[in-house]
């Protein structure tokens, strides 16, 4: 009989339904009234239970899979299937130089002074003071300078790197009786990039063995000093060592070691002025220059994002073959990235064969340092890419518009004034900045733009945008003759006369010309679609060539290349073309982004919205250029 009950409805009211139904059928049952108190509750007991186990069911597929876990403990395992470990919160880092001067110090001194790994800084960031702290024990030679007037004497410190946090160390002993055992990180928010991992013998030994971390099997032995990290379930990290096999097994109470730094996150990325609140070898008179402001801060990685990370990372199986893998690797194991672009040296141009470009646009700055991109080049991709394969990372480049913005609106839908709704229009077109443009994939919708400008207010009836597309360039004075090769993000608007310049710059002093305004404009070149660049002056109204000479343009590609010129001062001018299409989109390692300072909106009022037909007298449309 058990057949004839219902057993697909989830639903508790339907549950319920089902039993009160199967109940009539039985004949045990006749007469009996379902609605009455005592039966009706036993009836809810039977349908919630029901319904509660089913629920825990669905609930528990659930946390089976990485697409639909919600769980993170569940999510960092079913990752961990798939060789992947979460990034940990990362700490904001700068390099200083710190000077110990010791010219008052009374007595003998040392020939070098040592700085040890841990020392601590202070900087301040929103009137919030953070704590940072050397990562690596240095050593400095005193030095004299017998220049100065008193000699001076000092330790200097070179390119030191901080992080920001606190310092900790941890000491446990080993069990081999425990199986496999692990050591806990006792902080949930430590950099792991910062971990330090050693093993001495015994709680009186002085010498330490250091271990690193487990990145792939190759060259890994028995004997191999490495460890393991993972996230556990109650979201810290722990590491454990190898077997005896794959990696070197500690003995019975040898002494780990770990020491790390944990910290505030991304709070403090940004801050430049450091002071040392430690004394350095007793010298308390100390000086610290900001090499790189503190950048790379980031939170710990979600659990979106490891749903993201992990089967890419697991394709690329931690090597560098196509340009997907170089992102996830990047992505993985490098943090100050606000947008990333990779392409093969096929799709470069001109054709780079036997090449992988990389561009990265950084939280902060415009550009990665110096430092950052040895970082990814030197560390994070060593051992990973192929031989015959060389990695090159280039700096994002930047097409900045200028928009003109006209919108209608009428006056009786809002009690906002024309300037307030200019206002929310320009509101809009930041948030549309923001959200959509300053990253590689970011693309300049014309009609996404309007429609947004459209819905800001009611009373906006309509608009129209028209973008501009410039770059600045800072000529040098001191190097002569000055080479530009720009290369924008869209091909040039021509008009069917020749004569019009696509070209239009703001006004620059050459070198031989003193006070006197230059600008840069274009000619048509016979038997070719390029242009070349002049550089005129305007006299009496008139437009006069001073350089006929100065440069080529390439509507169809998007590119100037500008030479022989030569400017008074090193002041940027600003160079602006009209795109051949409404819609921009970037390649490679190009970017857009909307200059908020060169955005003009002109509101007026919709006449036709207001009186009607009457109103198609006055109305008036933007022209398509200026």
């Amino acid at each position: 009989m058990a057949s004839n009950l219902n057993v697909t409805e989830l639903d508790f009211d339907q549950i319920k339904q089902n039993l009160k139904n199967y109940l009539k059928t039985q004949s045990e049952f006749n007469d009996y009234n379902f609605e009455g108190s005592g039966l009706s509750t036993l009836l809810d007991v039977l349908a919630y239970n029901t319904h509660y186990n089913a629920m825990a069911a669905h609930f528990s597929l659930n946390e089976a899979f990485l697409d639909s876990a919600q769980i993170r403990g569940n999510v960092v395992t079913r990752a961990k299937l798939l060789g992947y470990v979460p990034r940990s919160v990362l700490s904001p880092r700068a390099t200083v130089n710190i000077t110990i001067d010791v010219t008052n110090e009374v007595g003998t001194l040392p020939d070098t002074l040592t700085m040890a790994r841990g020392t601590k800084l202070t900087s301040s960031v929103a009137q919030k003071q953070y704590q940072y702290v050397t990562l690596q024990t240095q050593t400095a030679d005193l030095t004299i300078d017998s220049s100065t007037n008193p000699v001076t004497k000092s330790y200097i410190f070179n390119n030191v790197s901080i992080a920001q946090g606190y310092y900790k160390s941890l000491k446990y002993r080993v069990d081999n009786d425990i199986e496999n055992q692990k050591f806990q990180v006792s902080d949930s928010d430590a950099d792991t990039s910062t971990l330090r991992v050693r093993v001495q013998e015994n709680e009186q030994s002085s010498s330490f063995d250091i271990y690193t971390r487990f990145e792939t099997l190759l060259n890994v032995t028995s004997t191999s000093q490495v460890y393991y990290l993972q996230e556990n379930n109650s979201n810290y990290y722990e590491i454990y060592f190898g077997d005896g096999v794959t990696g070197k097994k500690p003995l019975n109470n040898n002494i780990i070691t770990l020491d790390y730094v944990y910290t505030d996150g991304d709070e403090s990325n940004g801050a430049n002025v450091f002071l040392m609140s430690d004394s350095v070898g007793g010298f308390g008179s100390s000086s610290v220059t900001t090499v790189s402001a503190a950048a790379g801060g980031a939170v710990q990685e979600t659990s979106e994002s490891i749903r993201f990370n992990a089967p890419l990372t697991f394709t690329s199986q931690n090597r560098a073959v196509t340009s997907d893998d170089y992102r996830a690797i990047i992505q993985r194991e490098f943090t100050n990235i606000s947008s990333i672009s990779c392409w093969g040296g096929e799709d470069n141009d001109p054709p780079d064969y036997g090449a992988v470009y990389i561009s990265i646009k950084p939280i902060i700055a415009e550009t990665l340092t110096t430092a950052e991109k040895q970082e990814i080049t030197g560390t994070i991709l060593k051992g990973k890419n192929v031989v015959s394969i060389t990695p090159y990372i280039v700096n994002p480049n930047y097409t900045y518009l200028e928009l003109d913005v006209f919108f209608k609106y009428n006056p009786n839908l809002t009690d906002r004034t024309s300037v307030e709704l200019e206002s929310v229009v320009r509101d809009t077109i930041s948030d549309y900045n923001f959200n959509q443009l300053n990253k590689f994939d970011g693309v300049f919708r014309h009609s996404q733009l309007t429609a947004l400008i459209d819905k800001a207010d009611p009373a906006i009836q309509n608009s129209t945008v028209r973008p501009y597309m410039f770059m600045t360039i800072t000529p040098s004075v001191s190097e002569g003759a000055n080479n530009f090769d720009l290369s924008f993000t869209s091909p040039f608007y021509e008009s069917g006369a020749s004569t019009d310049y696509i070209l239009a710059s703001t006004p620059f002093k050459l070198a031989y010309s003193g006070t006197i305004d230059h600008y840069f404009g274009d000619i048509p070149l016979e038997n070719t679609t390029d242009r070349q660049v002049i550089i005129y002056k305007i006299v009496d109204g008139k437009d006069v060539v001073v350089i006929n000479n100065a440069g080529t343009v390439s509507p169809a590609s998007g590119k100037i290349q500008l030479n022989n010129f030569t400017t008074y001062s090193n002041a940027s001018i600003r160079l602006t073309v009209t795109p051949n299409s409404l819609d921009l989109a970037p390649k490679r390692d190009q970017l857009i982004a909307i200059d908020a300072l060169r955005v003009q909106i002109t509101p007026t009022v919709d006449t036709i919205a207001v009186s009607g037909s009457t109103g198609t007298i006055d109305y008036t449309t933007p022209s398509r250029f200026r």
